[in-house]
């Protein structure tokens, strides 16, 4: 897996180094608002919106509302800006400014780039904030080795501190007139997003529900920006599809487990009959809405606040049962985590990803990773799974330093689990359980 990053033109450099010099003094004034932003796929659950503007203060029922209004917590209010994954992660990195910035408008990337490239950011100075660095990101795609490098090139001193947060479902989003439901295997799945099914009236698609008499090209709509969306739908596909691969599904050449997902399909985009590019989960939504034939990939709550209509897929275990996504997250998904591993920047010959130690070794346990070959393939239930993200430094943090602490728990913390309605039953988000998640070991990861 490949994860670019453009370095070494000399006013990013120069401008980095302002960062660094800036990270020392970081929040000396404790903020009114703690700035975020990054993955599209939790963002219903956390802010509940689809929109990617600030959500200051977020919905109510959302994880973002419930930390912030908890009886007697006094906690700061929470902004949440949906730049999707890749750019939330460049964001925490801090080493280019004229790319990422925390304190630039808070904007979708859009499709395509403009020139000369506009920077995004977390719009902290739109909440009369100026940060060196943001408080928290969340990101739905696990730090990789480049990503890490990344940081440390942007940080005089710290780590990214990074735990799972949430589970979302990914479903398969579509629009066709005379389409009002499609049931999926998946080895249907597999073979719509590798190209081999092109159109409507395939023969293939006629047990998944699609009417004799409708026809027309399918056009795919994927995820254009980094995408931690596209890098857990590409690990399914990878696990599924290739003939190598679990099931064996007679697709010959692997699909790449990538957060871009014209790399994770880079064999099939030449076979779809037509396709298009949409930053964002909301725009992928709002893509298949405008244009009919389209069939795409969005986390469950965006295609449920989108009025989308979407497949339910069987899984491997029970190919005659299909589950519809909109009913995933009335339990908490049980995770295991190792720690201090990253994802490689290249992945095995069948495409699916390799775990790699941080080097130098780190002493501390606070890069907790789920192993994304855990959940690839579930035994049972809705198949298409994701594991989202929140990440923090562990320095720097200065007079914010309980509140980021406190935040960084709130997926945890019981009470503010208990105010949440976005994240659970029929919302296709779900909360996480793993005994290690305490906020005694979160505390000790996030310091001044």
């Amino acid at each position: 897996m490949s994860y670019k990053f453009a370095k070494g033109n000399t006013q990013v450099k120069m401008l980095a180094g302002l960062v660094l010099l800036g990270l020392a003094s970081a929040a000396s004034a404790q903020s009114s608002i703690l700035v975020g932003g990054g993955a599209t796929l939790p963002a219903v659950g956390y802010g509940g919106t689809v929109t990617n503007r600030l959500i200051a203060p977020p919905t109510k029922g959302s994880l973002l509302f419930a930390y912030t209004n908890l009886a007697g917590a006094g906690n700061p209010k929470t902004s949440y800006c949906q730049t999707g994954s890749g750019t939330g992660k460049t964001v925490l990195e801090g080493n280019q400014p004229m790319v990422a910035n925390v304190n630039a408008d808070c904007v979708a990337e859009p499709t395509p780039p403009p020139t000369p490239p506009l920077t995004i950011g977390f719009g902290a100075t739109s909440e009369g904030e100026t940060l060196t660095q943001p408080h928290f990101i969340g990101s739905d795609s696990p730090l990789a080795q480049s990503d890490y490098t990344a940081y440390q090139s942007g940080h005089s001193s710290g780590q990214p501190v990074q735990i799972p947060a949430v589970s979302g479902a990914i479903a398969i989003a579509f629009n066709k007139a005379g389409v009002s439901a499609l049931n999926l295997t998946e080895n249907q799945v597999c073979q719509i997003f590798s190209g081999q099914i092109k159109t409507w009236n395939d023969p293939a698609l006629a047990s998944a529900g699609v009417p004799a008499g409708v026809s027309g090209n399918i056009n795919i709509v994927y995820r254009s920006d980094g995408s931690g969306t596209s890098f857990n739908f590409s690990n399914h596909l990878s696990a599924v599809c290739g003939a190598k691969s679990i099931g064996g599904l007679g697709i010959a050449t692997a699909f790449q487990t990538n957060q871009t997902y014209t790399t994770a399909a880079a064999a099939y985009l030449s076979s779809y009959a037509a396709s298009q590019g949409a930053s964002g989960n909301p725009a992928v939504v709002t893509a298949v809405l405008a244009t009919d034939g389209s069939i795409g990939y969005a986390e469950t709550a965006n295609a449920l606040s989108g009025g989308a209509k979407f497949a339910a897929v069987s899984n491997l275990s029970a190919p005659a049962t299909f589950v519809n996504p909109g009913t995933y997250g009335g339990t908490a998904l049980p995770v295991n985590v190792v720690y201090n591993q990253v994802i490689s920047n290249t992945n095995d010959s069948n495409g699916r990803p390799v775990l790699v130690a941080i080097t130098p070794t780190l002493t501390t346990q606070c890069i907790a990773l789920v192993n994304p070959s855990d959940f690839a393939v579930p035994s049972s239930g809705y198949p298409i799974l994701a594991v989202s993200y929140l990440l923090a430094n562990s320095a720097g943090n200065g007079t914010d330093l309980a509140h980021v602490r406190g935040l960084m728990f709130a997926p945890y913390n019981a009470s503010i689990r208990s105010a949440v309605t976005k994240i659970g039953a029929n919302s296709g988000l779900s909360f996480l359980t793993n005994a290690d998640m305490t906020s005694t070991k979160i505390n000790g990861c996030i310091t001044n």
